[in-house]
């Protein structure tokens, strides 16, 4: 709770839902509207803050407690795998100072926290396929982007499983079913409602130019991958050289075939802050691993990092822009000092 309110101040917290979030406002009112919705499938953060009576722009206040809840449940992760509590907060504060948390905090409405949420469950009970499979439907209705960690997620299960042969078809056989139950949902609301965001909105593009969508954020994407977690991504980088030297090359491939896997989404869409985001567990992996091997003598500088991470403008891509997310107390005084009304 305390790492949600100082990531409140870092950034200034929306007081409206803002561009995709107004949709998710509107079906937060009735998520079973005839009415046309380009997020008409998404139905899942709408439907929780519906039954908790936060409807229409109350919709923020939905995904703040949900994105507090990921900081939570971040923290009981890493207390679960051997973590003392001075690593544990510093873990979850590094994910509180990122993209993870701060999007929800700035841009009104947006629901990717409960896919997040979702994928940090999965990992952390990577070793329950059925349980697992039941998460990604649950996702699927969040934002079905989080499809893309399939692959890679069967590759985790792959090369940790005991049983590989037997513990892929279990959780292919739970894909399936999950499969069949999605394409159903889908079926239902198309009968129901018109969604503009639909297969052929992002893969229609793709028949006349494969690049189409790819080109229009391609200049912007290594920004968009650094906005993620700034100079954070050094604990990233300094696991990898740290696994590369042990030749631990299945750890090491696992973090480049998730990052991968979610740029892959750049060739159908157009925010890279956002889709790149979702490669957040490759943090989790290296957290987990300089805090057993100490590479580099991690513990001593791991503090310093973030403290100098939080003096790095906080920037935010989409398509070919670039915007920078202000902080409250810097709002605040230009409403003081400079008579700047807005927020």
């Amino acid at each position: 709770m305390v790492l949600m309110i100082l990531a409140c101040i870092y950034v200034r917290p929306a007081i409206h839902t803002d561009a995709l979030g107004n949709d998710y406002a509107r079906l937060s009112i009735d998520p079973f509207s005839a009415e046309p919705n380009p997020v008409g499938y998404r139905i899942l953060t709408p439907l929780i803050s519906y039954a908790l009576g936060f409807r229409g722009q109350l919709i923020i206040i939905t995904n703040l407690i949900i994105a507090t809840a990921f900081l939570i449940l971040s923290y009981l992760f890493f207390r679960k795998n051997s973590f003392d509590a001075n690593e544990a907060v510093f873990g979850t504060a590094v994910f509180a100072f990122s993209l993870v948390t701060l999007t929800t905090i700035y841009y009104g409405g947006y629901c990717d926290s409960l896919t997040y949420v979702i994928v940090l469950l999965m990992y952390w009970f990577r070793r329950q396929l059925l349980l697992m499979s039941l998460l990604m439907f649950f996702g699927l209705l969040n934002r079905e982007s989080i499809i893309v960690l399939i692959p890679w997620f069967g590759y985790l299960t792959w090369i940790e499983s005991q049983n590989k042969f037997k513990d892929l078809a279990l959780w292919g056989s739970g894909l399936i079913a999950v499969g069949f139950a999605y394409w159903g949902y889908r079926e239902w609301i198309d009968s129901i409602r018109a969604v503009p965001y639909d297969l052929n909105y992002y893969f229609g593009p793709l028949n006349d130019d494969p690049l189409a969508m790819f080109k229009v954020s391609m200049t912007h994407q290594g920004v968009g991958f650094f906005t993620v977690f700034k100079a954070a991504w050094f604990i990233v980088f300094a696991a990898s050289i740290h696994l590369w030297n042990k030749r631990n090359f299945k750890q090491l491939f696992s973090i480049l075939f998730l990052i991968i896997l979610c740029w892959l989404q750049m060739f159908i869409a157009r925010d890279s802050s956002r889709m790149l985001t979702l490669a957040f567990p490759v943090m989790i992996i290296a957290l987990v691993h300089l805090r057993e091997s100490n590479f580099a003598n991690f513990k001593s500088w791991g503090w310093y990092l973030l403290i100098f991470n939080l003096l790095v403008p906080q920037l935010y891509t989409y398509r070919e822009v670039i915007n920078m997310m202000y902080s409250t107390i810097l709002k605040m005084g230009a409403m003081v000092f400079l008579n700047d009304a807005s927020w």
